[in-house]
């Protein structure tokens, strides 16, 4: 089975990737990818914001991306029964609807992954939602885990 993982280093979707590493224990050679969607920014008139700053942003957006996979990688392998599973990391940039149902199609996923931070009606309305795009459109069986996020 292979299983997509898609994470924002919120607790919502380190919980995904707890409910992620209970499925891979189960299952026989499963194969994880874990991704991590950096939204571009790109400088708009009439802002005119020094260049630097937009770079440095991207710069640090790209750190904490590679930093979040790595962090669900570790949750997914600490799982009894996973510390010899192969877990993929990726960093991409773009929409995160898109990109994770774009995965999902060239990796050929059997399954997604997804957290739900559990918006109201007028937030997902207004900010959009990963998880409804991606439940609609992906190719495959999609997961949400809605849970509380677990303490810190």
């Amino acid at each position: 089975m292979k299983i997509l993982l898609p994470t924002d280093g919120s607790d919502f979707s380190f919980a995904a990737a707890r409910a992620c590493a209970d499925i891979a224990a189960k299952e026989k050679d499963p194969e994880i990818r874990v991704i991590s969607v950096i939204e571009s920014l790109t400088p708009d008139e009439p802002f005119d914001t020094d260049s630097d700053y937009f770079i440095a942003v991207q710069q640090a957006s790209r750190a904490a991306a590679e930093e979040n996979v790595e962090i669900a990688r570790g949750i997914i392998i600490s799982h009894p029964g996973n510390s010899d599973l192969r877990v993929e990391t990726k960093t991409v940039a773009g929409k995160p609807d898109k990109l994770i149902i774009r995965e999902a199609e060239e990796w050929k996923a059997d399954l997604v992954v997804i957290a739900s931070h559990g918006y109201g009606f007028w937030a997902r309305t207004l900010l959009g939602s990963v998880s409804d795009s991606v439940v609609h459109h992906a190719p495959c069986s999609v997961l949400i885990v809605r849970s509380r996020p677990a303490p810190s």
